[in-house]
């Protein structure tokens, strides 16, 4: 990869839903345009979501985006090369596993090309239909053969995490959506994953962060210009340095317009 200090002055990273995407999870035209102007105008966009990156591929393709941080920062592409993935300990996962079996909950599995489930539930029908994404397989044993990424265990329980969290330390848990905990390794999400792209590029210049959920206070935080959505939670408005307008409102054309990115 050529020298990126030599292309783009800055680097902007986005959550998708809520954020980037209209309440339909889609790509307004007008985002689509103001996304292929900062980068002509030398900002690198980069998405940093909990989504798989094989679940990008349509969005990365209108967008024209070729660069992500995927499943909460364990697996990073920039400019189309993959740069990072991170693991998951299987004996972690067991255990993981073995709690939620006894729930009767659960667990998706994602790896770098794909998903699948441990059981097929209402609440796994739920969750993907939230995202407006393809249900997924069922295996309960591929976990032990691939590499796994990212977890998620299917609940609308909060006191979940707490309860999967003090019993298997070793990751970290977001509730993010009504229906499902994310889960990845402890000490990983997408700041770490803005950091590692900063550290492994040698980049130099400006960051900035959009987002608007629970699992998007570490992008604002590792990123030099910080902006929540007017659909924010309370907690990430808190530390932004701008709060535009709703996702659904122009918001993300209103951050860039208030940032001087356009």
């Amino acid at each position: 990869m050529e020298n990126i200090n030599d292309t783009y002055h800055s680097l902007a990273f986005f959550d998708l839903d809520g954020t980037l995407l209209n309440s339909q999870s889609q790509l307004d035209t007008e985002v689509i345009k103001a996304l292929q102007q900062i980068r002509q105008n030398g900002v690198l966009p980069i998405i940093a979501t909990g989504r798989g990156h094989f679940e990008l591929e349509a969005i990365m393709t209108q967008s024209g985006i070729t660069s992500a941080i995927s499943m909460n920062g364990q697996f990073i592409v920039v400019e189309g090369e993959m740069i990072y993935h991170e693991p998951m300990a299987v004996k972690a996962i067991e255990r993981l596993k073995t709690l939620a079996d006894a729930k009767n909950q659960a667990i998706a599995f994602y790896d770098k090309e794909s998903y699948w489930v441990s059981q097929m539930t209402d609440f796994v029908k739920s969750a993907y239909g939230y995202t407006d994404a393809p249900l997924p397989t069922v295996n309960n044993s591929r976990y032990l053969t691939d590499e796994v990424n990212m977890l998620l265990v299917f609940t609308d329980q909060k006191v979940d995490v707490d309860y999967y969290r003090e019993r298997v330390p070793e990751f970290n848990y977001f509730k993010n959506t009504p229906f499902s905990i994310d889960i990845i390794n402890a000490g990983t999400n997408k700041g770490t994953g803005i950091k590692k792209v900063v550290e492994l590029l040698d980049f130099t210049g400006e960051t900035y962060g959009f987002g608007d959920g629970t699992n998007d206070f570490h992008l604002l935080k590792a990123v030099n210009h910080a902006t929540a959505m007017g659909n924010a939670v309370p907690e990430l408005k808190a530390i932004a340095d701008f709060i535009s307008t709703e996702n659904t409102n122009h918001g993300i054309v209103t951050a860039f317009n208030h940032w001087g990115l356009l």
